[in-house]
C-alpha cells in the first residue's frame, strides 16, 4: 500500500498546487495541470494507495481539487483518501 500526505493547505495558487501535486504524486511529464487531468490521473493509479489530504476549508480552488479526489475514489477502488480540513487562524 502507498501512503501519501498532501498538505494542499500551504498552496492558494492553481498552478502551485498542481505543480505540487505533479511531484507528490509522481504524475507524468504530460501531466496537465488542470482538474480533468488530476481525474485522469488519479483514476489510472493501478496500486493501492492512501491519501491523507490536508486542505484548507475557507479555499474554494482546495476545495474543488478535493472534488476531484473525491470523484475519483468513487470509479478507482485502488484509491483512498482521508480529508483533514485545516482552519487558518486569523
Amino acid at each position: 500500500m502507498n501512503n501519501i500526505t498532501l498538505k494542499l493547505n500551504k498552496f492558494s495558487e492553481k498552478k502551485e498546487i498542481h505543480n505540487y501535486l505533479k511531484k507528490k504524486m509522481k504524475f507524468p511529464d504530460y501531466y496537465g495541470e488542470n482538474l480533468d487531468a488530476l481525474f485522469d490521473c488519479l483514476t489510472d493509479i493501478s496500486s493501492d494507495t492512501a491519501i491523507d489530504i490536508k486542505y484548507d476549508a475557507e479555499n474554494d480552488i482546495q476545495k474543488s481539487v478535493l472534488e476531484v479526489f473525491s470523484d475519483a475514489v468513487a470509479v478507482n477502488t485502488h484509491l483512498a483518501i482521508i480529508k483533514t480540513k485545516i482552519n487558518k487562524k486569523k
